[in-house]
């Protein structure tokens, strides 16, 4: 039998976009899922509305004030009752092969400590581009591959892994921006833990004119990350940094 996959989306005063988010994970080839959101503080439009989709493997998570991103991700996965957690933004798609091909993948594996990601397809208005281009060596520091040149981006939609590894290395709660790097950088640095991808783009980033909101941090917030996670990024990394 199928193991369960868990889709964990967090959203905010944005209906239109999350339903389109939910109906991309509803409509994968891969049929043992069932779809975890949670709404991020008071938002009666965005819980109406998915309430109305009278889906059974849709499970509404409203929760009572704002916790931010990373905290809502963390509660999405509390939350689950699959073995694999798939995370994906609430602005973001995927091809319907997405989770068939990164589960896979995983299966193939046998690790437990396994992060699977894949490229993706950018869409900026008529414009369509896929990224990253070169993927990640197996000897290469993942924080000289993601921050040695702009386009290398492993997207939180793109994230497949056990359930349990997210336990035990939780998206840190508080942070405004970042949080992508933060958490896959974070989590590569587990002992036992390996990164695999799958080379197609399998999921759908729209890039909005306002930018993401990791490029609209202020420089200082961005300096700070940079200098409290020091820890996380070789030398030279660093100096990209």
């Amino acid at each position: 039998m199928e193991q369960l996959v868990s889709v964990v989306i967090p959203t905010r005063n944005r209906p239109d976009l999350v339903c389109r988010a939910v109906r991309t994970a509803l409509s994968q080839t891969y049929s043992n899922l069932e779809v975890v959101v949670v709404v991020d503080g008071p938002d009666p439009a965005t819980v109406a509305i998915l309430e109305a989709m009278q889906e059974p493997r849709l499970q509404i998570v409203a929760l009572p004030e704002n916790v931010g991103g990373c905290e809502a991700r963390n509660i999405g996965v509390r939350n689950a009752r699959g073995v694999w957690i798939a995370l994906l933004d609430d602005d973001d798609e995927w091809e319907p092969t997405k989770t068939e091909k990164q589960i896979a993948l995983a299966l193939a594996e046998q690790n437990d400590r396994l992060v699977v990601t894949c490229r993706m397809k950018v869409r900026f208005g008529n414009l369509e581009y896929v990224m990253p281009a070169p993927l990640p060596k197996a000897d290469e520091p993942i924080s000289e591959y993601l921050l040695g040149r702009p386009s290398n981006v492993l997207t939180t939609s793109s994230y497949l892994c056990p359930k349990q590894l997210l336990l035990d290395v939780p998206w840190k709660k508080g942070l405004s921006g970042l949080q992508d790097y933060d958490w896959i950088l974070r989590v590569l640095t587990e002992k036992g833990v390996r990164l695999k991808v799958v080379n197609e783009p399998l999921t759908i980033y729209w890039k909005h004119k306002c930018g993401c909101i990791s490029g609209s941090l202020h420089w200082r917030n961005t300096l700070q990350w940079g200098q409290t996670s020091r820890a996380l990024l070789s030398p030279k990394a660093y100096s990209y940094f």
